[in-house]
């Protein structure tokens, strides 16, 4: 991609079967509506430190992805971005985010590793929802929200911490529905 390039348009790359690796210029701030959806050959991907938004469904159904470490510039991942990425085994957060919207890595079922940000408040419903691989979630001080079914059918979860400091306020209905492994919950003194 060219220096000075700041938008990958909706649907740019959808369905391309041939692209195998991503690297974009440092004047990128945005990734659109499924850019790169059903890429499904997609191995690698690099993200600029310029990158502040990846759109609803922009890299859906990408098979093929091990990993994800995003850049300290992003402040949104929406709906549905990653979505149906059944390789993907490992997603580092940046600390610039505050919300991941609902069903952004729903159904990635390799997913293990998920390092949740100190600047999180809020992950919305379903976001996690179908990520079975995942056994065990840490979650930082700021988070204050948990969405409906945000880790449903997480089937592989034994244990869910909250520190003590938590300023988490509220855990909607079904967030955990079907963990049916879960052992350990430790709650915050903030829930109410």
């Amino acid at each position: 991609f060219p220096d000075g390039l700041t938008t990958i348009g909706e649907k740019a790359f959808e369905d391309y079967r041939g692209l195998t690796s991503v690297t974009f210029p440092n004047s990128l701030t945005s990734i659109e509506k499924s850019a790169f959806e059903r890429c499904t050959w997609l191995t690698s991907v690099t993200f600029p430190d310029s990158l502040t938004t990846i759109a609803d469904g922009a890299f859906r159904f990408c098979h093929r992805l091990p990993s994800i470490t995003f850049p300290n510039s992003l402040t949104t991942i929406e709906h549905d971005a990653f979505a149906d990425c059944r390789g993907l085994t490992s997603v580092i957060f940046p600390d610039s985010l505050t919300t991941i919207e609902y069903n952004a890595f729903a159904g990635c079922r390799r997913l293990t590793s998920v390092t949740l940000p100190d600047s999180l408040t809020t992950i919305e419903g379903g976001t996690f929802s179908g990520c079975t691989g995942l056994t065990e979630l840490t979650f930082p001080d700021s988070l204050t929200t948990i969405e409906k079914f945000a880790f449903s059918g997480c089937h592989g979860l034994t244990s869910i911490t909250f520190p003590a400091t938590a300023s988490l306020t509220t855990i909607e209905y079904n967030t955990f529905a079907g963990c049916r492994r879960l052992t350990s919950v430790t709650l915050p003194d903030s829930l109410t």
